[in-house]
């Protein structure tokens, strides 16, 4: 499933704090543009499963001490005293909750004494690139996850819940902490075909017929690939962390489905490397292409030119028009004039062509016609 576009016109991709600077370290300040928190619980066990949303959070402790995983989603993070409530109900850090709201953060894996803190960038699929920050944190019966607004890939994870589909009913919230970050790596793929494809196009178009449209356009896909390559990159690093470092909050069996979203991580670094070097490229050859064409203008016009010397040197020695030019009483001088000038051009022209110069040679077409050999 792809990211749902709401309308919301796109921020730059920076650094973005609303801290003031000396601020106290877990200060939280929320955008007053983001959306309300809204809190969605998903507990679940081999036999059972409670969903609902709700805004008493005092009844998710109750729920932490009765499900074997729970699993709480805010969507929104225009609601300080909710994520305050939520930091106090599971013991999280003022720092991670500070870091939770500067949406700004790298892709990494903090682990705590009784936690993990981990943090993503999801891809969002509408009319153009961006990314949101996805927060999560994984302690021993429960994940807590952050998004910056509604609507995300995780719909087929919770229908396998609903359903007790695969293994993760039966796995505990490590296995679940995987699945959420399979799906948002995974979801970065179909976006990758998608500029695949545009870079296809472009190439085609860059050869066919090169407009200086085509640089805005080139310069938009490599920006967004810049983008994908900053959300991406260190998310490597981070899975990377949380497979060789040992934990009781992540069994063995969950490190190995890990080592398969690094893999998945590298797959797509590697892939974005060869669109960003197909993207810089493109301009190489739009700008080849403009010079070629550039050429063979200016080959037409000086053929054309040279053509036409000869044609205005015998052209103004009969403009003179002195008396003694004996082609001037001639019967016949006017004829003669045009037939020198039309003799000479033609004559010029088969050279040219002869040449390769103008059209196609005859050595090039007697190879054409007799092919290049086996």
């Amino acid at each position: 499933m792809t990211r749902r576009s709401h309308g919301r016109k796109r921020k730059t991709e920076g650094i973005e704090r609303r801290t003031p600077p000396g601020a106290a370290p877990g200060t939280i300040a929320v955008d007053p543009e983001a959306p309300c928190s809204l809190v969605r619980i998903l507990a679940y066990g081999p036999d059972r499963v409670l969903e609902h949303e709700t805004s008493d959070l005092r009844s998710i402790g109750n729920l932490l001490e009765s499900w074997p995983v729970t699993w709480v989603n805010v969507d929104g993070l225009g609601d300080a005293a909710t994520i305050r409530a939520l930091g106090e109900i599971f013991g999280l850090h003022r720092l991670s909750l500070e870091d939770v709201v500067n949406v700004h953060q790298r892709a990494k894996a903090e682990p705590y004494e009784s936690y993990y803190f981990i943090v993503g960038r999801m891809a969002e699929l509408g009319d153009r690139f961006g990314t949101e920050q996805l927060s999560l944190f994984l302690g021993k019966n429960y994940v807590l996850t952050f998004q910056e607004r509604p609507g995300d890939c995780f719909d087929p994870l919770r229908e396998r819940i609903r359903k007790g589909g695969g293994q993760v009913r039966c796995c505990g919230p490590d296995y679940l902490a995987y699945t959420l970050l399979d799906s948002f790596i995974d979801n970065y793929f179909p976006l990758l075909e998608r500029y695949g494809e545009r870079l296809e196009g472009l190439e085609d178009e860059v050869v066919l017929n090169p407009d200086r449209q085509l640089v805005s356009r080139i310069h938009e896909v490599k920006r967004d690939l810049l983008l994908l390559r900053r959300a991406v990159w260190p998310l490597r690093e981070a899975i990377g962390s949380l497979v060789r470092e040992s934990s009781t909050l992540i069994g063995q069996e969950t490190r190995i489905y890990l080592r398969d979203c690094y893999d998945h991580a590298i797959q797509i670094i590697d892939l974005l490397e060869n669109y960003r070097d197909i993207a810089s490229s493109l301009m190489e050859v739009y700008l080849s292409s403009v010079s070629n064409r550039l050429n063979e203008i200016m080959k037409v016009l000086t053929i054309f030119t040279t053509l036409f010397i000869p044609l205005t040197f015998i052209s103004s020695i009969y403009g003179m028009n002195f008396r003694h030019m004996p082609e001037l009483d001639w019967r016949y001088g006017y004829a003669l004039a045009w037939a020198i000038m039309l003799g000479v051009a033609g004559a010029m022209f088969y050279y040219f062509r002869r040449k390769g110069w103008f059209g196609a040679s005859h050595s090039a077409r007697d190879q054409d016609k007799t092919g290049s050999g086996p």
